[in-house]
Formats: C-alpha cells, structure tokens, sequence
C-alpha cells in the first residue's frame, strides 16, 4: 500500500507555486472526509520540509494547514464519533489536520508514523505490503478475505490440500497399505458372484445338451462361501479404515490445540471463541467422516475398473452402451461442483457465527440476565440459526435435486442395455445366463458410479474443514523463540524500558517513546486514566506482545532474546478480575505449580488470607467452583489468585488493579496479602487506589502513552504536576477511608 498517490493538478499547481517539485513530495493521500465530517475529498501532503492539508470543493485546490515538519513533535491517529482523525502536536498542543473514515484508517496510520520518522530527520523506509489492508485480500486475486481468514478458497490448490493431509498421515500409511490390499481383494471376492450366476443358468437350470445339473450344489456351496469370505474382507477394512481416520483426526485435534496454546494473543484477539471452537469440534468431526468414507470411495473406484474390464471380456457391444450414460454424468457431477461449493463456504460461515453468538450469550449470561436481555439475546440468537437454516437447505435442496436427476439417467443406462441385450438373447447371439450376468455385474457398476457422483457433497464438506484446520496449523506465531534463546533460570528482577513505543493497531501507538528503569526489589506504581497504555506496560513487559519500536530488558538481556518459558516462569500477575477454572480451589491455587503438596498450597492460601474462608466451607480445599470461579465472590477470588501468585514464587510480581472493586474490609485483607507477596520481588502495581501505591519505591504517570512524570510519591507532589492533580482529585471524591488518609498526608507533605 502506497503512501503516494499522483496529485490532482490544481493541487500541484499550489505546492509548485511555493517552491516544492514532484521529486519533494514523500507523502500524498485523499481522505473522504472533509473539514466539516461530510463526505468529501481533502489531500495530505508532506514533502520540501511541510506538511500540508489542501482542500478540493469543486472550485479548485485550497490550503487549509501548513505546519513545518521540523516542529512536529509527533503524529497521531485519534478515534471520533463517526470518523478518525490526525493530528500533529506542536509545541505540546495537538493540530487537528483532516478527518477520514474507519476505510482509510491503515493508510493514514502509516502515514502519521511517517510524519514522525520525518519530523525525525529520518529517511522514509521503502514501502511494503505488509499490513492489514493487505492481508485482508487474496494476494492472487485480490478477493476480501472473510472471517480472518488468510486462506482464499477460490485460489485454494485442492490437490494441495489432500496431499498435506496424506503426509500427516504417514505414521498410518502402515495401516493404510493394509486397507488397500483388503480392498483389492474384495473387488476380485465381488466379481466372482454374477459369473457363478451365469454358468448356473446355462450350464445347470438350462434343459438339454451339455448341462451339468450335479454342479448345483458346488455353485451355490461357491456362493456360500464367497459371502462368507467377503464378510471377513468387509469386517477388517471397516474396522481399520474406522481406526484410521479416527485416530487421524484425534492427532490433528490435538496439534490444532496444541498450536493455539502456541499462538500470541494477537491471533486471539482477531478471533472469536466461538470460531476457534468449531473449527477443533466440528470441522475435524467432518473430516472424520470423510476419511471413513474414503475406503468406500477407493473400493467404488476399483469396483468400476474391475467391473468395466469383465463387461467389455463379456460382450464388447454390449459394454459400448453402459458408457452411454457416463460423461454425461461427469459433466454434470463437474458443473454441480462448481455451484455448489460457494453454497458449502456459507454455510460453514454461518455455523461458525452461530457458535460464535451462542459462545459470547453464554459466557455472559450474568450479564443478560442482570439487564434482562434474555429475548434479545434469543432474538440474536434465532437470527443466526435462521440465517444458518437457509444456507443449509440451500446446500441439500441442491443436493436433493442433482441426485434423483443423476439417478434417472443411469436408469435409463440400464433400459438400454435391457433392451438390446433381450433383442440378442432372442436373435441368439448371446445366451440368457449371458444377459443376466451382465445386468448384474450392470448394477454393481452403476451404484458405484452413482456413488461417486455424490462424493462431490462429501469432498467439498471435507476441503473446506481441511482448509480451515490447516490454517490454523499453518498459523505462525507472532511472539517467536529466538533463534538461540538465553536461559535464565532465576531472574534478578532489573526492568528497563528503552525508547518503547507499541500499537495493538501497529498504525495507531498506545505507547510512545517510554523510557524507565526499575532496580531490582523496588515497587514501582503506575497511575493513569483509562487507556493511557498501563496495562500495555505489563502485556509487553510479560511478552504477549513485542513492542513496535525500542527495546525491553531483563536484568540487561533483550526479553526477546530470552527463553519464553524462563521468562514467564519468573513473572506473576495479579489482574483486576481474576480468573478461576472449573475445578476445586486447591487445583486453582495449584495452577501455577501443579506439583505443589497440599502443605503449599495451604501455606499460599494462609499468606493470601485466603484459608479461613476456604476451611470454613464443608468441603474446604476440595470445594468445586464453578467457570471463572462462580460461587466465589470478587474478594474471594481475588484472594485464591493471590495465592497462585504466591505459591507461583515470582521474581517479578505484576499487579494490575487487584483491589480497584472491592470493599473496605476485603480491600484490607487483600492488601495485607499484597504486603507479604512484594517483599523481595520487583513489583509493578497499576492502580487507582491511592492504598496500593502507598508503598512505592516510585510512581510513573503515563498520559496518552507517554511517560509525562516519574518519581517518588514525594517527588511528584512537589512537582505539583499530573498526579499533584491526581491526588487532589482523589480527596473530593467518596474514597475509601484508607484511600482518603494517604490522600491527605501527601498533601500535606506536598
């Protein structure tokens, strides 16, 4: 995606006029948004040293900003209600420059990013198509890709696919050697049947010369036992086939789920629950089906073959016409196909969303039921599975349409041969045991025919479920082991943030520019309004994401040069709503060292003041709690995710507004809990309560992603700065009482 496109006329004409060329011009995008949030066009221009927004109403080119690069401080991308938009900060006041819609948003984030390397004196690096604007398009094509998906099903390579999943299959290509053999072998048991019936009839039940009644019972004891071997043949294929394709399937369930837990939480956050979800369920449970049908397939494929050879041996006219029938039916099985496998994609879209829907309205049933949203919910609800119910019946309609179509013109395949095979019975050309073999062996030809018409249904259901588990498998993850990873077996606990800036959207930064260094064992509390980028400090800090630009070190070592595990190890987070899995309390204190003894974990829960309220219960630490610990109130559960970090044993201890919503009484156990949990760690605390941060070491006030303050509490109150305001602010509110009595000793200390 270009950050330069050609310039209207009127608009070069204005800028040639002020002393800048083509050859200047770094930067130049239309916005369709114009200075009064209508829709309209304005251009961004940068080059010779300005950056300028001109605007075009139809009457010509217009300035409307000019502002010189080298008094930039920053560029930036900021949400409005309708619209986003850009703007410079000079001399530590914004500059609006021009709106645009959500549309234009990942060119324009690009392009405030260049603004900055510029107003830098730094060079623009060459362009790329690496963003998002890119990836959300086949690079074939150029089709949109649905659903997140980097994967387009109309330039998908089906061979591709099936030879992928044949390779993962090798350690069953034992197995599957086996399969074939049984396979090869039924076909030659199945051929056999049809020209016993022949010679019985010509040979035994025929009157007259050279027939041989004795044979009777040989032909038909023939029979017997044919059957009987054909019912070993079919027990022992099934029995594998089924052993194959569902241990198959179970091993790529387990790499699916094994590859998300590798993933970084950017993935997770581009993808529903609900969708990752049907994809390990539901579509591996079609490709088991699939797989068990693919010995039926190859029998059906060998049973044509063998079938085919025996009616041309048999009667070479009379096997001219079986193939009447057969492209016909190709050609239509091949055009069917193309039809409707788009039909397939939306249906499979449409049960992902309904998981989707049913997974967000059941995690969430507290909140439902609290607003009393339960038949808006339903009505969400049924909106999906209707949507899912047309794009369903629309596949088997189809399908129950082609089929009887195909059906018919294979019976008339047989009329056919009915008819001039009795006209060479009677005219003597060939013998009745003859005709009736041959509409035998004419039946076992069809049905498997017939049947591979409908393997389209089948392999298009499996091609779209093997596309989708491949891509998840195919998915690399985004936080990477280094190439050569330093282990750290036990951290110091030195942080260093160095020149630190990070976006979720890599066009729009959380942070910028941070810088800060915590010793090791100081705590050090950070303060901010809501989405300043505190909690971004601690996601980078613990490695779920990698910052964009600068540098994050442990104990001197670049944190993505260290072993992951090491890392995450000797970090222990606290977060503002803790999460309990269903299972007992002990296991949910456990979670972060499973082969802790139960002297341990008791010992954790004591020094979280967590063991009295769990002995109290009538089956203590076996008491089963509910998903995300239901059953528990927020100081309860708080308190068992103080014990996890405790018995955890961190070197680094993370807390992210752990007692932002609880009560007074709750909030002094858990900080008493806190108390004994910092002590000879390194801790960084996000808080709004003025109680957890009475005991920094340091505070750092971050404001729209930067660092604007750092400091001890005295230092800052000095300084009577951002969090001076802070404090005061903190005083005319309904505090805490504890809340309330720092408030007032920094401010008399101020």
């Amino acid at each position: 995606m270009t950050l330069r496109e050609s310039l209207p006329q009127d608009i070069m004409d204005l800028l040639k006029a002020g002393g800048v060329d083509d050859q200047q011009i770094e930067i130049a995008l239309p916005s369709d948004i114009d200075e009064r949030g209508r829709f309209g066009q304005e251009w961004l221009v940068v080059g010779g040293g300005q950056v300028w927004v001109f605007s075009r109403n139809g009457h010509g080119a217009m300035p409307l900003h000019s502002v010189p690069l080298e008094h930039i401080e920053s560029a930036e991308t900021r949400a409005q209600v309708s619209n986003v938009q850009l703007e410079v900060m000079v001399g530590g006041r914004p500059i609006p420059l021009l709106r645009y819609s959500n549309a234009a948003a990942a060119r324009f984030g690009r392009a405030a990013k260049a603004i900055e390397t510029l107003s830098q004196g730094h060079p623009l690096a060459a362009a790329t198509s690496d963003d998002d604007y890119d990836r959300r398009r086949c690079k074939s094509c150029g089709r949109v890709l649905l659903d997140g998906s980097t994967i387009c099903p109309r330039c998908l390579k089906k061979g591709h696919i099936i030879r992928r999943l044949f390779y993962m299959a090798r350690p069953y290509w034992g197995q599957m050697v086996l399969i074939f053999v049984l396979l090869v072998s039924g076909v030659t048991v199945d051929l056999f049947p049809p020209y016993l019936t022949k010679t019985l009839i010509d040979q035994v039940l025929k009157s007259g010369p050279g027939t041989h009644p004795e044979w009777l019972a040989y032909l038909v004891g023939g029979m017997l036992g044919l059957q009987l071997i054909r019912i070993v043949i079919t027990v022992s294929t099934n029995r594998n086939t089924t052993s194959v394709s569902t241990r198959f399937t179970f091993d790529l369930r387990e790499q699916m789920f094994e590859r998300l837990q590798q993933l970084s939480l950017r993935f997770h956050d581009r993808n529903s629950v609900g969708r990752l979800i049907t994809r390990i369920s539901q579509d591996t449970e079609e490709l088991t089906g699939f797989l068990g049908q693919m010995g039926t397939f190859a029998l059906n494929i060998m049973m044509i073959i063998g079938i085919g050879a025996v009616l041309f041996v048999m009667n070479p006219h009379l096997g001219l016409f079986i193939l009447v029938p057969g492209p016909l039916v190709m050609l239509a099985t091949y055009k069917f196909w193309q039809f409707i496998r788009p039909k397939f994609n939306r249906y499979w879209y449409a049960r992902w969303r309904i998981n989707s829907a049913l997974s967000a309205s059941l995690s969430g049933i507290r909140v439902v039921k609290a607003f009393a949203q339960e038949e808006r919910e339903t009505r969400r609800f049924g909106q999906r599975n209707r949507q899912l119910l047309k794009v369903r019946l629309d596949v088997d309609y189809s399908w129950a349409t082609f089929y009887p179509l195909v059906s018919f013109v294979f019976g008339l395949g047989g009329l056919l041969v009915w008819y001039v095979g009795g006209r060479e019975v009677l005219g003597g050309t060939i013998t009745l045991g003859t005709l009736i073999a041959f509409i035998n062996y004419l039946g076992m030809f069809y049905g498997p025919l017939s049947s591979l018409t409908q393997i389209s249904q089948s392999l298009n259901r499996f091609l779209t479920a093997a596309q989708r588990i491949l891509e998840i498998l195919d998915q690399e993850p985004e936080i990477a082991e280094s190439e050569h990873p330093v282990e750290i077996k036990r951290l110091q606990g030195e942080i260093e943030f160095d020149h630190v800036s990070f976006g979720y959207d890599p066009y729009n930064l959380v942070l910028r520019d941070v810088s800060f260094r915590v010793k090791p064992g100081e705590f050090l509390g950070v303060v901010g309004h809501s989405g300043a980028g505190k909690t971004t400090v601690v996601n980078l800090l613990c490695r779920f994401y990698d910052a964009t630009d600068g540098v994050i070190r442990l104990d001197g070592i670049n944190i993505q040069d260290i072993r992951q595990a090491d890392l995450r190890s000797q970090i222990g987070l606290v977060l503002q709503e803790p999460f309990l899995f269903r299972g007992t309390l002990a296991d949910n204190i456990a979670y972060s060292k499973p082969d802790a003894t139960r002297e341990e974990i008791i010992r954790a829960a004591k020094a979280a003041n967590a063991h009295d309220f769990i002995v109290r219960r009538p089956e203590g630490y076996d008491t089963v709690v509910g998903e995300y610990g239901a059953g528990l109130s927020g100081g309860e559960k708080q308190r068992i995710s103080i014990a996890r970090a405790i018995l955890h044993d961190p070197r680094i201890l993370i807390l992210d507004e752990a007692t932002s919503s609880v009560d007074t009484e709750t909030e002094r156990q858990i900080q008493e809990a806190l108390n004994t949990l910092v002590k000879g760690r390194t801790t960084i605390a996000i808080a709004h309560r003025l109680s957890t941060l009475a005991n920094a070491d340091r505070i750092l006030v971050i404001q729209r992603g930067r660092l604007m303050e750092s400091g001890t509490p005295a230092e800052l109150m000095r300084m009577r700065g951002i969090f001076y305001r802070f404090v005061q602010t903190q005083t005319q509110l309904g505090m805490m009482e504890k809340d309330r009595q720092v408030a007032e000793i920094l401010l008399a200390n101020a």
